[in-house]
């Protein structure tokens, strides 16, 4: 929330109120009416860590606070903080109250913070990326603090919560939303006024600080030999031709957390945006491809820092954890555009992990060769496919959550080797284990849950597939369907339910011009020859899984939880083999792995 105009202080105070009862971590900017003056607060799980007003002690702050009529105001996400509280949850409460609707408390007299404010000391220090530093105090006047309206009880109550002293300057806090309903939430609206504009490629160490929001101007490539550092709760926003690109032999270290996820996402103002405002994120580096070297879309013919794909399996890209990337996807001309997450020739020392791509308009998340791992991943309302693969990408991936929009969207994985030359090695092979996929229902949408084509090989195990208009699997070309015999494509321990125009049909027949596999027959193999498929299964999720805006993934029946026959690989530092079940969340669970840091807000 960012409030254009004045309003009055009471909505503020309320809004406070929330704030503190949530428990949340947030900084918020105040400027005050009739003074004009700019005052900052931090909260940290709803406790008064901080609040500060330049040339001003903590309790003059809380002064000004309580005397003013209007205010406007923006807030931020920010780290819990493990500095000392000036008020505690209810204290702070209670000083609400005393500036609001409520009658002040009465002070304590015998305070020491009475004693220090009567001998005019102040306190400043400041306050970068959730620490305090240079903190220290100094003298100066404090003459007619005291004579205003509501100070005794402002001193009685930090006395009695223990007054912690030291200040801060949170000068540099940018005007940023979160989200309406939970205050110190890193949410997806509202617009970025105050963004850092970021232009320049970046070339040495780089960090983008917690609590602020930073704005792409056109392609920002992290060039060879930088390190972009992305610290918890940062918001980057970009417009049209706006992409993060990390070039080979660069890294990002983009680390959010449960509660302060980094969210990339478009600078319209919520309720504008749409799929494809910006471009997206691109990580590319030096893992082996199956064409030698490649350029990904978006960027210049020519450009190197658009070229991915060498000789080092183990080679890493960086961190991407707890990161949501929303409203990506934008084109730059015909079949020309990024997607929502790129990740060309990475190696298997990338770490992506609980990472969410939605509302992109072309892929959710597309794989150019490389072996990077993917865990804890939810792609939701892809324009396109929700999973792309080619090039021969050979990684893993395990908990996975796809759910398709009745309006767009096509595949829901769609897995290729090579158009041009389907043998060419390293053939794709990546494995999938857990994985939740729910389609749109829409008949008149040509959605599959899984297509795999162009001589792409894969492993595919407890999968949850429901909802999809089209058909649940389809192999395409001859080669593709041949790597069925020679165990380089493999599925197993799969539930289907309600698939197919009818709901009942699962695959389409094909005969005669429409065969495009030789002659294989999906319907037979799935039904009698793969492993432990369950099909027209009673549903195992609930209707909650089609919900577009708030959507819940845990199973509702009890049998998708009771094991299936697939476990797994034994634990290499990847796979999580306890997870033999059905799907992506396991039966029973109080909260799935999604909760508190996906969104999926629809403008």
């Amino acid at each position: 929330m960012v409030t254009q105009a004045f309003i009055p202080k009471s909505e503020l105070i309320d809004w406070l109120r929330q704030a503190v009862r949530h428990r949340e971590n947030v900084a918020v900017k105040i400027f005050t009416h009739p003074q004009r003056d700019t005052l900052t607060i931090r909260l940290s799980n709803g406790r008064l860590v901080n609040i500060a007003s330049e040339g001003r002690s903590p309790l003059d702050a809380l002064v000004l606070l309580a005397e003013c009529d209007e205010v406007k105001f923006s807030y931020s996400s920010v780290r819990a903080s493990e500095r000392g509280e000036l008020m505690s949850s209810a204290a702070f409460l209670k000083w609400l109250d005393s500036v609001g609707d409520a009658p002040p408390s009465e002070p304590d007299a015998g305070s020491d913070l009475s004693s220090r404010v009567a001998h005019g000391e102040r306190w400043s220090g400041t306050l970068r990326g959730g620490k305090l530093r240079g903190g220290q105090a100094r003298k100066g006047g404090a003459a007619g603090v005291v004579a205003l309206a509501g100070v005794v009880a402002v001193v009685g109550v930090l006395a009695a919560a223990g007054f912690y002293l030291t200040g801060g300057d949170l000068a540099n806090l940018p005007e940023v939303a979160g989200h309406a309903a939970h205050p110190g939430r890193t949410g997806a609206g509202g617009r970025r006024a105050g963004a850092e504009l970021v232009a320049a490629p970046i070339a040495g160490p780089t960090t983008w600080q917690a609590g602020r929001t930073y704005r792409l101007d056109g392609l920002v490539f992290v060039e060879s030999g930088a390190r972009l550092v992305i610290e918890p709760g940062v918001i980057v926003v970009g417009g049209p031709g706006a992409a993060l690109i990390v070039t080979q032999d660069a890294t990002i270290q983009a680390r959010g957390t449960s509660t302060e996820p980094i969210v990339f996402t478009s600078a319209k103002p919520e309720g504008e945006r749409a799929s494809g405002d910006w471009g997206g994120v691109v990580l590319l580096g030096d893992a082996p491809i199956n064409r030698g070297q490649a350029s990904v879309e978006g960027i210049a013919r020519g450009d190197w820092r658009a070229t991915f794909g060498g000789g080092d399996p183990a080679s890493s890209c960086g961190v991407l954890e707890y990161v949501r990337i929303e409203f990506a996807g934008h084109p730059f001309g015909a079949n020309n555009e990024l997607n929502g997450l790129t990740l060309g020739g990475c190696g298997s020392g990338t770490l992506v992990r609980y990472v969410q791509v939605h509302r992109s308009s072309d892929d959710g998340i597309e794989i150019l060769g490389g072996t990077v791992d993917l865990k804890y991943v939810f792609v939701s309302h892809a324009g396109a496919d929700s999973f792309d693969w080619d090039m021969g990408w050979t990684g893993r991936s395990q908990f996975v959550v796809i759910q398709q929009h009745p309006d767009m969207g096509d595949s829901g994985l769609e897995g290729n080797n090579w158009r041009q030359r389907p043998s060419a090695p390293p053939i794709s092979k990546p494995r999938f284990h857990n994985v939740t996929m729910v389609g749109s229902r829409n008949p008149d949408r040509a959605q599959r849950a899984i297509v795999v084509r162009h001589g792409s090989g894969g492993e595919f195990r407890n999968f949850v597939i429901t909802g999809f208009p089209l058909e649940a699997i389809d192999l395409r070309g001859e080669l593709t369907a041949r790597r069925i015999a020679s165990k380089t494509l493999s599925f197993g321990s799969i539930v289907m339910s309600k698939t197919g125009p009818d709901g009942v049909s699962y695959f389409t027949h094909e005969s005669g011009t429409n065969d495009d596999d030789g002659g294989f027959d999906e319907r037979h193999y799935f039904s009698e020859i793969a492993p432990d498929v369950l099909l027209a299964a009673p549903d195992a999720l609930g209707p909650e899984a089609f919900d577009l805006v708030k959507p819940d993934f845990r199973p509702v029946a009890a049998y998708v939880g009771a094991g299936s026959r697939s476990s797994p690989p034994a634990n290499d530092g990847f796979w999580d083999e306890a997870a033999s079940y059905y799907g992506a969340v396991r039966y029973g669970e109080r909260a799935s792995w999604l909760h508190g840091w996906t969104a999926c807000p629809e403008d």
